[in-house]
């Protein structure tokens, strides 16, 4: 048993770490669009379109993905998405135009969406389930630690170096991790070989029974409660940094900065989440999670100015904490053999509600005002909770030590 442990934790680590280095680009790019549009005399409506064309690229790429990403080496899929996102990096950091900015830029978004299937397929069968939660939450911790030191690398050798030097310096250490990628052994002995037969034992009869299916009622309905809680959610964080600065008065550096840190304590939340995902079960924790958001919102839209960043800060903990429980949930309601697709769909809720989500902001502000968002926030992610309640509860099992 010690070598397909070593074996295991080599993989999660190797996975992790890759999960960090594809995400170094994702908040750059955003935090760059005023320089953008000084460096590259844009306008707004071009400015707009290096957020939606790469989003919309990577949303008309998932589906077709997903059909595939079962039949490939998952390994494989992995090295081209980082060799993707780090010759992007590279092509952004000598960008003279719009166009050889916007067509690096699109590949980005889309380099994560080729990562994920293949990574969460592999770390979901690395250990039993009863540890799936806390494995995946520390996987989560990689992609979030990624998101974070992207816009704090730019931040801190902006003034001195320029935006170009952030995308270099990345390019090359995203580019040399897929040799980590070469060191992973194949996906059937990287498994506990017992899965099958626990996956054959399973008591959840609607999955057991649609194992000819691509997906379950149940993860439908994971689907649709994770994504009535992200229409509210996205809605607000895409207004956020407005409202801190135009009703919390707040300038638009310490507005930035607050914005900035929340990640930092996503990784936090990741880890510690993924831990009581499985100590509490997953669909309980993610509950809670969700019942602290909405006193988080709370408190951001009426609570004391001097109270505001905690409780801010606080959200991006219960932000990060679901992550790994909730992609848990994917593992279990969906066929083994079809999961890389599950998580493709999986992974493709976010970029459709992020696509969706402004919009409905922007006509809620018009109608009301910017205050609006918060009891829309809070209302969604109420109806997500009562959603979530309809999930089966986790199997009982004792706790393996593998």
């Amino acid at each position: 048993m010690l070598a397909p442990l070593r074996g295991a934790r080599w993989s999660l680590f190797v996975c992790s770490i890759t999960h960090t280095f594809i995400h170094v680009f994702t908040m750059m790019h955003t935090a760059l669009i005023p320089v953008f549009i000084r460096e590259f005399n844009l306008t707004i409506f071009e400015a707009g379109l290096l957020v939606s064309i790469p989003l919309a690229l990577s949303v008309s790429m998932s589906l077709p993905y997903g059909f595939i990403t079962d039949r490939v080496d998952p390994r494989k899929l992995m090295i081209l998405s980082l060799l993707m996102s780090g010759i992007s990096g590279l092509a952004v950091s000598q960008a003279r135009s719009f166009l050889t900015l916007l067509l690096p830029l699109s590949f980005i978004p889309l380099s994560s969406t080729i990562y994920h299937p293949p990574a969460l397929t592999i770390v979901s069968e690395l250990f039993s389930e009863e540890k799936r939660s806390r494995i995946l939450g520390i996987h989560a911790a990689g992609g979030t630690t990624g998101v974070a030191i992207g816009p704090i690398t730019l931040g801190l050798i902006l003034e001195r170096f320029g935006w170009r030097f952030s995308y270099f310096i990345w390019g090359l250490p995203v580019l040399l991790s897929t040799l980590l990628l070469l060191s992973l052994p194949a996906v059937k002995y990287v498994a506990h070989k017992e899965r099958e037969s626990e996956e054959d034992e399973a008591v959840i009869e609607d999955v057991e029974d649609s194992r000819s299916k691509i997906i379950s009622r149940y993860f439908l309905l994971l689907l649709l409660a994770m994504g009535v809680n992200g229409i509210g959610q996205q809605a607000l964080s895409a207004y956020m940094t407005t409202y801190l600065v135009s009703v919390r008065s707040l300038s638009e550096s310490a507005a930035s900065m607050l914005y900035g840190l929340s990640p930092f304590f996503g990784i936090l939340g990741s880890l510690i989440g993924g831990y009581l995902g499985d100590r509490l079960g997953s669909k309980r924790w993610i509950s809670t999670a969700y019942a602290g958001r909405i006193l988080v919102y709370t408190g951001i839209w009426l609570g004391p100015l001097w109270l505001l960043v905690a409780v801010y800060l606080l959200g991006g903990f219960f932000g990060g904490s679901t992550m790994g429980p909730s992609t848990s949930l994917v593992a279990r309601f969906s066929p083994k053999r079809r999961r890389g697709l599950a998580y493709t769909i999986f992974m493709l809720l976010p970029s459709l509600m992020g696509s969706v989500s402004p919009l409905i902001a922007a006509n809620l502000i018009e109608l009301y005002d910017i205050t609006g968002l918060f009891p829309f926030a809070i209302s969604s992610t109420l109806v997500s909770i009562i959603l979530f309640q309809s999930l089966p509860e986790g199997r009982r099992k004792s706790v393996s030590y593998r």
